[in-house]
């Protein structure tokens, strides 16, 4: 795969992060995952947003390249 100019000249995680997710996608991800939890816990669904969706997928980037002793260390 051929990556542009662009894409080649970010310097953290999260704006190469941000040439793939779109906001659009990452609203769609939140829609479907509020979705599936409605489906699944009818009674207690959660409430999943775009701004909760990027935390999510920052604390995995994170999580990814510097391992925590402990998951609370990653917020």
């Amino acid at each position: 795969m051929k990556l542009t100019l662009q894409i080649l000249k970010v310097c953290t995680p999260h704006q190469f992060f941000k040439h793939f997710f779109t906001e659009e996608l990452l609203a769609k991800m939140a829609k479907e995952t509020n979705l599936y939890s409605s489906q699944i816990y009818p009674n207690k669904p959660i409430n999943c947003t775009v701004h909760g969706t990027q935390k999510f997928h920052g604390i995995c980037i994170v999580g990814s390249l510097t391992p925590a002793s402990n998951v609370h260390d990653l917020y």
